[in-house]
């Protein structure tokens, strides 16, 4: 949404900013700015995550970085310890299918 739209409320995107900030402002308990944090970082992380696609998949779902990475070294860590299938062991297991 750019800045010059307006919201379902009526408000620009600079007019909800400035009453989120307002709100916050206003927040006095310790344990509610704890939960308005945790709520940011996971925000942020969203949004980072949004942009980190390196690829999509065939049925259309993105493939991200991290998520690439998460699995390429879990991949590593499987052929460091023996824990894969070749190729002809693969065609074998299948014949017998």
């Amino acid at each position: 949404m750019q800045e010059t739209e307006a919201s379902p409320k009526g408000q620009s995107l600079e007019e909800r900013k400035l009453a989120l900030m307002e709100a916050v402002l206003l927040l006095e308990q310790e344990e509610d700015l704890a939960v308005l944090e945790t709520s940011v970082i996971a925000l942020q992380e969203s949004i980072r995550a949004r942009q980190l696609v390196i690829g999509y998949l065939p049925n259309g779902n993105v493939v991200l970085k991290q998520r690439f990475l998460d699995r390429l070294r879990h991949t590593l860590q499987d052929i460091k310890h023996d824990e894969f299938v070749t190729l002809p062991e693969l065609e074998q297991r299948a014949a017998d299918w």
